[in-house]
């Protein structure tokens, strides 16, 4: 039996009542805010018949009623409504973003910042694909006498700087060939591409000059190596031992899985997947049974996405989440694109 739509609405005022309070709602409270009339008898049959089709349930026999995870599906799938952050929270949230956008990894730093501070939850931050990433330049600074740093700049606006020590007297004249040789092989190639089998061939291509460059290409590799990771950042995790719904025991094994950042990637791409939002068993994870997962991608380029997310409770306020997500992914999208153009 497909629930009315008035029982659509009843739901949507229980779903929303409770989120707000944590309190059984009961027939009252649902009268109150509905938008249209009806006698509380009616809404308790309704709120029964809710119950009968798993979207409702009763925790205690004279208590109201509480959604269950298929109320909550519903909700987030067919009722729920969001509404755009104020200009003033957008305002708020550019100049944050702005002041702390050197960089990709301290703008996502930032924002991950920024998503935890607002929701109160934890918040993760999953760079684009670096695999994705082509070199643009390879820099090379002097540091000492017999040291030097090879600085790799890649298409996403990774900066991954190596250092590297020489056992011959650097010079002014050997930084720029280094720079010049290093630039003129390397530049527009694929952050992967830079394998030891390439650095062993780039070498002996250097022929009379191949004994002084192991450890320059031996540093540049690194470097590559180290951007075509995925980058992640985690703020906020303290936040989820604020939360009731968690014991001690679930909460361990929540931080252990944000230890490990793949399988953390895996389980927000699942969220994006569906309508960006992952609640309790979904989530196939018993640690985060009274948990949800939130989500939305921002651009880095037209065909390269990274993913902004929430971690917070099953009664979480939904609407905002999903507002403040979206916004913030948005600014992101554009700050990504004005780093990567300069």
């Amino acid at each position: 039996m497909e629930p009315t739509e008035r029982k659509m609405k009843i739901l949507e005022a229980v779903v929303e009542a409770y989120i707000k309070t944590g309190d059984p709602v009961g027939s009252k409270t649902v009268c109150d805010v509905l938008d249209f009339n009806v006698s509380s008898a009616t809404v308790r049959n309704d709120m029964a018949d809710l119950a009968g089709l798993g979207l409702l349930e009763q925790v205690h026999t004279s208590s109201g009623r509480v959604p269950t995870e298929l109320g909550y599906r519903v909700y987030i799938d067919d009722l729920m409504k969001t509404h755009p952050l104020s200009k003033r929270e957008q305002t708020a949230i550019r100049n944050t973003l702005d002041s702390n956008a050197d960089t990709p990894e301290m703008l996502l730093e930032t924002a991950a910042d920024i998503l935890s501070r607002i929701t109160g939850c934890a918040s993760v931050a999953i760079s684009p694909p670096g695999d994705h990433a082509l070199i643009r330049h390879v820099k090379f600074v002097q540091t000492g006498s017999h040291t030097a740093m090879a600085v790799l700049i890649t298409s996403l606006g990774s900066v991954k700087p190596k250092l590297f020590r020489c056992d011959f007297l650097l010079t002014p004249s050997l930084i720029e060939m280094f720079d010049k040789s290093i630039n003129e092989m390397l530049s527009g190639m694929p952050v992967t591409s830079v394998t030891p089998a390439f650095i062993q061939s780039a070498a002996l291509s250097f022929g009379e000059m191949s004994m002084i460059m192991p450890n320059v290409l031996l540093a540049v590799r690194e470097a590559a190596k180290e951007a075509s990771a995925d980058g992640t950042a985690i703020r906020g995790q303290s936040n989820l031992f604020m939360m009731p719904q968690l014991n001690s025991e679930n909460g361990k094994k929540v931080m252990e899985l944000l230890g490990k950042h793949h399988e953390l990637a895996k389980l927000i791409a699942a969220a994006g997947a569906r309508s960006g939002v992952l609640i309790g068993s979904e989530l196939q994870n018993p640690a985060f049974s009274n948990l949800s997962i939130v989500s939305a991608h921002y651009t880095a380029s037209p065909d390269c996405t990274g993913t902004l997310a929430v971690i917070g409770p099953l009664r979480m306020q939904y609407p905002k989440m999903i507002s403040t997500l979206e916004c913030v992914a948005e600014l992101v999208s554009e700050s990504l694109s004005e780093l990567l153009e300069a």
